[in-house]
């Protein structure tokens, strides 16, 4: 919140806006580009990219993000917070126990910076927010609930008492207009700019989510009506080191004739509030405040996204939540999935490795809808992979909820190699098998069994398909495998896209000779629930790789992506039912003839 005066232009708490474009360029690997040589993050040239820019909300450091889980109690005293309303004032965490901090932090080539916003909890597994809060940029992402403070002057997350959550994936407007507005900033408007983070783990009952809205209802929204701003941003614009406390204020609705401002200002969709001039500064939200509330009478009719700096010169503006409330809904009751997040932000990334043995990460912005076909930057993740002739990733193996590498040597050797759940290696390789060179293919589901534990299925030379279930802690719930099916052969392909039909059991989907999709559901059991299989898509012969990582598009709901003859990568969305959206597909990307595997 903030008080202060002085020239006006537009502002967003989001980091892709004032930083260099070009790292979003690196949307078409290439050959030059695969490795180009040392860590660090690259544009599609391969040439390093600058973050040093000033930019609204973004601190330099690196800031240490706290584990997930409780952190004391629920919430602090407040014994220190003023009464008053008026300016604003700072405000105890559990006077909106609804409000949580959202803290993103990364790493540019050697240097590291972080950012936050302010959302709302709308279940306890789901929060409101703004969508340039967390598709806008690479990183890990954390949830922060039960604090008054988020973060100290001295870049340090007061994590002593609260909730700490992770993000397991997200939904984003599909209006959000960010391509627009990568295109030309300063001109551009801002619109449904709204995104729901779903959390990995519940957040405790006493958080408890806030009021929305009804769709349509226009009564919150008249001149004059008083209503409450509340977040953790900064107190002035600007502000060199902001102490992230949560604040409150006390501002005016005005009317749609003074919220104008012509090209930016949609009346369907957007609502401001608060009373300051240049001349008179007011009560305002200011970075680090987008994605929290705008309340009337406790219930949230607004989410904080855009206005003006110096904040407190103008109104503030704030996305109308009549507008959008039965959109924000409708992802209460998506199916879950698991996305193949490698940094812990919640977005799918991809890895591909090249012919020398590299691999390069792909850091999804989870928004397809950027301009960029969803793909924010690339970097050299490690190398040395070309001695193995498998290489995949597994989640959950070790029961933490973390992504991990599975790498099989041509013995049959079979190696893991685990990491902290923020993009970073924990500890060296792990061997947890051998004998694994007979199986003719081998692919990796995440909860077969319906006990919440990854699997790993194999197919023999024969065509029986084989299981392996991990037992949580690292090791095998059946060492000597158990036979699940036969007549396998048929396939050149294989996915585990996870619970294709959105019900919870998992499905293996085979591609044949004449390129015909034949997929087979899990009975939870380890048994099937059409043993004879269901084809759903043909004309997939050409694609040199198929494969479902969770959501790329930004729905909250499962993609299909492939890689084709022209080495381009083409997206297909379904409902997360079962059903496509689009069953012709777009392309997203191209250039990917570099490397042998994508995954």
């Amino acid at each position: 919140m903030a008080t202060s005066a002085g020239v006006r232009r537009r502002w967003s708490a989001g980091i892709a806006a004032g930083l260099a474009l070009a790292a979003a360029a690196a949307v078409a690997p290439t050959a030059a580009q695969a490795a180009p040589g040392g860590d660090g993050v690259y544009n599609a040239a391969g040439v390093q990219n600058d973050r040093n820019g000033k930019l609204p909300n973004l601190q330099k450091g690196k800031l240490t993000l706290p584990e997930p889980g409780p952190q004391g109690r629920r919430f602090e005293s407040g014994s220190s917070i003023s009464p008053k309303i008026f300016q604003g004032t700072l405000a105890s965490a559990s006077e909106f126990p609804y409000i949580v901090g959202i803290v993103t932090t990364f790493q540019d080539g050697p240097d590291y910076y972080w950012y936050w916003c302010t959302g709302t909890i709308i279940a306890p597994n789901k929060v409101l927010t703004a969508a340039h809060c967390t598709a806008d940029g690479p990183g890990t992402t954390r949830v922060i609930a039960g604090n008054d403070r988020i973060v100290d002057e001295y870049g340090n997350i007061l994590n002593t008492s609260g909730y700490v959550a992770e993000v397991a994936s997200t939904w984003t407007h599909p209006g959000w207009n960010i391509a627009q507005q990568y295109a030309d900033p300063e001109n551009s408007p801002i619109l449904d700019d709204v995104s729901v983070l779903t959390l990995k783990q519940n957040l405790p009952s006493e958080y408890t989510p806030v009021t929305l809205s009804a769709q349509g209802d226009q009564t919150p929204y008249a001149a004059g009506t008083s209503a409450v701003i509340a977040g953790y941003g900064a107190t002035y614009s600007d502000e060199p080191v902001s102490d992230s406390r949560l604040r409150k204020a006390t501002v005016t609705m005005r009317s749609n004739a003074d919220c104008n401002r012509p090209g930016l200002y949609y009346a369907d969709r957007m609502i401001c509030a608060g009373s300051g001039t240049p001349s008179a500064p007011s009560s305002d939200t200011c970075p680090g405040d987008s994605g929290g509330p705008l309340l009337v009478g406790g219930v949230q009719v607004g989410i904080t996204d855009w206005g003006f700096t110096p904040c407190g010169s103008s109104p503030g503006y704030y996305e109308r939540l009549s507008y959008y409330a039965d959109s924000i809904r409708a992802d209460l009751t998506r199916p879950p999935l698991v996305n193949a997040d490698w940094s812990g932000d919640g977005h799918t990334d991809l890895i591909a490795r090249d012919s020398s043995g590299n691999l390069r990460l792909y850091y999804g912005s989870g928004f397809a809808n950027d301009g960029f076909g969803g793909f924010y930057l690339s970097k050299h993740l490690n190398a040395g992979w070309g001695g193995f002739t498998r290489v995949f990733r597994v989640y959950n193996w070790n029961g933490d909820k973390r992504p991990s590498i599975m790498a099989m040597k041509p013995n049959g050797d079979l190696f893991i190699y685990d990491t902290d759940g923020r993009g970073n290696f924990a500890g060296g390789a792990r061997k947890i098998g051998s004998g694994w060179a007979g199986f003719t293919a081998l692919m990796v589901t995440n909860n077969w069994m319906g006990n919440n534990r990854p699997s790993l299925l194999v197919r023999k030379s024969n065509g029986d398909l084989i299981r392996y279930t991990s037992n949580g802690a690292g090791g095998w719930e059946n060492p000597s495998g158990t036979r699940i099916g036969t007549g396998w052969n048929a396939f050149n392909l294989f996915i585990t896209p996870g619970a294709w039909k959105g019900d919870g059991l998992e499905v293996i989907i085979g591609r044949t000779s004449d390129g015909h999709l034949k997929m087979y559901q899990s009975n939870g059991r380890g048994g099937w629930t059409n043993p004879s299989g269901t084809v759903i898509g043909s004309g997939w012969a050409s694609y040199k790789s198929i494969m479902v990582p969770g959501d790329w598009s930004g729905d909250n709901m499962m993609d299909l992506l492939g890689i084709n003859s022209s080495n381009q990568m083409r997206m297909y969305t379904t409902n997360g039912r079962g059903q496509w959206i689009d069953a012709s597909g777009r392309v997203i990307s191209s250039g990917w003839g570099g490397f042998n595997l994508v995954f």
